[in-house]
């Protein structure tokens, strides 16, 4: 092999290494800022889950207080508050404290809500008006109990 050839051989070998080299480097960039945009996209995530955790936590915390200041009927805040719960924690919502809500809920869910229940006649909303009136005399104390409770729930657990 003439040295011409074998030169020649070199410096294409030099330009494969260094064009291989800088393929491998755009690849390492690229993984890279794939990472830092995975990260980013997880705190982004993670901080709008902290916000609605928070907005869960604020929201059984002012219906607690409508319930205790008698601001709301017992039967629409335990069936909010079963709601949020079980979005929040649903082995918290399961708990003791706050099972009543699940009781309320269970036994109201057949009543139509919201535009379900603009479209009830007058005697329909009666009907339903009686059942939950039923509910609030026969849960009044517990659930006034579990609202006291969400008040002094320890929630940072959820921050």
């Amino acid at each position: 092999m003439s040295e011409t050839t074998l030169y020649i051989l070199i410096v294409a070998n030099l330009l494969i290494v260094t064009g291989l080299g800088i393929y491998i480097l755009r690849l390492v960039r690229l993984q890279k800022q794939k990472r830092i945009n995975a990260e980013l996209k997880l705190q982004k995530i993670a901080a709008e889950v902290r916000q609605h955790r928070l907005h869960i936590i604020e929201s059984l915390q002012v219906i607690g207080r409508a319930i205790l200041s008698g601001e709301i009927p017992l039967t629409e805040a335990s069936i909010r508050c079963k709601v949020l719960l079980d979005n929040l924690d649903p082995q918290l919502a399961q708990s003791e404290a706050y099972n009543v809500f699940n009781e309320v809920y269970e036994q109201s869910k057949h009543i139509p809500r919201m535009e379900a229940w603009k479209k009830l006649r007058g005697p329909e909303k009666l009907e339903y008006i009686a059942q939950m009136d039923r509910f609030e005399t026969d849960y009044s104390d517990q659930v006034t109990s579990a609202a006291k409770c969400l008040l002094v729930q320890d929630f940072n657990r959820y921050h």
